[in-house]
């Protein structure tokens, strides 16, 4: 059968009472940064559609957030990657 909604993220199955539909990105809290979110697919239009696919589905719904990049983030990434783990800097 084919997905609903075409996306990596999400799912569908068929379970006792009937299908499951969710977005296993939000229901992990996955973070997207916006560029990255729009890569994939994840605009505010799709994210609308599956919000509302989830709610008519299951009551509820859980979407990744979406942030913005941010410098002072990558930095302190790349600060931390240069020191092996077990050994001080």
């Amino acid at each position: 059968m084919k997905k609903l909604i075409d996306c990596q993220y999400w799912k569908e199955y068929q379970g006792m009472n009937g299908w499951l539909m969710f977005c296993s990105a939000g229901a992990f809290a996955k973070k997207f940064q916006v560029d990255e979110a729009e890569k994939i697919g994840c605009t505010k239009e799709q994210r609308a559609t599956c919000k509302k696919t989830m709610e008519i589905n299951m009551g509820y719904s859980l979407l990744p957030e979406i942030v913005e990049a941010d410098a002072s983030q990558k930095k302190e990434k790349v600060k931390d990657a240069v020191t092996a783990p077990g050994k001080s800097a």
